[in-house]
This record gives C-alpha cells, sequence and structure tokens, in this order.
C-alpha cells in the first residue's frame, strides 16, 4: 500500500536555494507600519510624498535569487516599505542569462 504524497520528488538542495522567495511585507491601512525583518513588515498599502531615495533605509542584508539582487527599504517617515530590485549586471549566473535570451526573444 502507498502512501497518499509518496509518489512527490524530494528537492535537492539546488532546488531549494534557486526557488523565489516570498514577499515578507504585507500592505495594510489598518495597522501601524512595524519592522520585524525577518519574519515580516507592516507597511502603509501606498506610497506618500515623503518617500524618496534619501528617506528610505535598507533593511537587513542584500539577497540573491537566481542571479538577481535585491534588498528592503523602508521610509523612515510614513514605514512604506517595498522591495528594491538592484540593477542588473552581468553575471554568469544560468537563469540570468536565460532571462536575457528571452527578454532579447520578446523584444524582437
Amino acid at each position: 500500500m502507498r502512501r497518499i504524497g509518496s509518489n512527490i520528488r524530494k528537492q535537492n538542495t539546488d532546488a531549494k536555494s534557486n526557488r523565489p522567495t516570498r514577499n515578507i511585507i504585507r500592505y495594510k491601512d489598518d495597522e501601524k507600519p512595524r519592522n520585524d525583518y525577518p519574519k515580516r513588515i507592516i507597511s502603509p498599502s501606498s506610497p506618500s510624498s515623503c518617500c524618496t531615495d534619501e528617506n528610505r533605509e535598507l533593511v537587513g542584508s542584500v539577497r540573491e535569487v537566481d542571479g538577481f539582487k535585491f534588498c528592503y527599504k523602508i521610509c523612515v517617515e510614513c514605514g512604506y516599505a517595498a522591495r528594491f530590485f538592484y540593477p542588473a549586471v552581468e553575471s554568469t549566473s544560468e537563469a540570468v542569462k536565460d532571462y536575457r535570451k528571452w527578454k532579447r526573444y520578446m523584444t524582437q
């Protein structure tokens, strides 16, 4: 007798490291902005006029998923948070190369 789900293939560590990370930012207007960085960030649903590059600070460390680097930035005044993706530079990651090939194909 087989167990339910026994046919699901186990993921190796490479597959786990390349899977997309979930967004820890929760956009809510009824709660006060809060920074519990590794677990969750509570943020207003829309940015204010105070949300400029000078007012945003980096929270935590820069992360990389499939060769794309990003970080979380929070406005010091109002608490609005967003994921900030760094501009892609030439790298050796296969995922980035495949993505660029696909984009070139789509723009033709």
